[in-house]
């Protein structure tokens, strides 16, 4: 299901360094019942020169803004990590953990950012049974191996 995109998304992904950026937005479910896993994208497409250099941006975004409100009790916890998963292809995909407060309890996610020179996508998913039991959820790797299979489904021949 596609989701609403904010309306500074195309002037961030401008200034992360990509050139007439067309943004969307899309919510995955897990098709098992069983599952209560979402994954969401967040992303672009348009023509991107350096991928390395707009992942390396958008994580960098995310720190200005964890530091400028901390009353948002969000952060980067970790390190930066490169990753290739399988059927990523040619593409660049950078992943960190994020934690968040909420009520009285540490959510830690792993965010997920590929680039390649036309598209551009963040996915973060999400297992709230997992999170409600005080668990972190996916692991940085799954959520890296989610985004490659969404980044393959996502994109379109040019």
């Amino acid at each position: 299901m596609t989701r609403p995109v904010p309306e500074s998304a195309a002037a961030d992904y401008a200034a992360f360094g990509i050139t007439n950026p067309t943004p969307v937005g899309i919510s995955y479910k897990s098709s098992s019942p069983a599952s209560q896993q979402t994954a969401q994208l967040t992303g672009a497409w348009g023509t991107i020169s350096d991928p390395e250099r707009v992942i390396d941006r958008h994580f960098a975004k995310i720190a200005d803004n964890a530091a400028a409100e901390p009353s948002k009790n969000t952060r980067l916890v970790g390190t930066l990590q490169r990753v290739h998963p399988t059927g990523l292809g040619d593409a660049m995909m950078k992943c960190q953990n994020m934690s968040t407060r909420v009520a009285q309890r540490i959510i830690t996610t792993p965010i997920c950012v590929w680039a390649d020179h036309y598209t551009y996508g963040e996915v973060v998913v999400f297992d709230p049974g997992a999170l409600r039991n005080g668990g972190m959820g996916v692991s940085l790797g799954e959520n890296a191996d989610t985004a490659a299979r969404i980044r393959n489904d996502a994109r379109v021949p040019r």
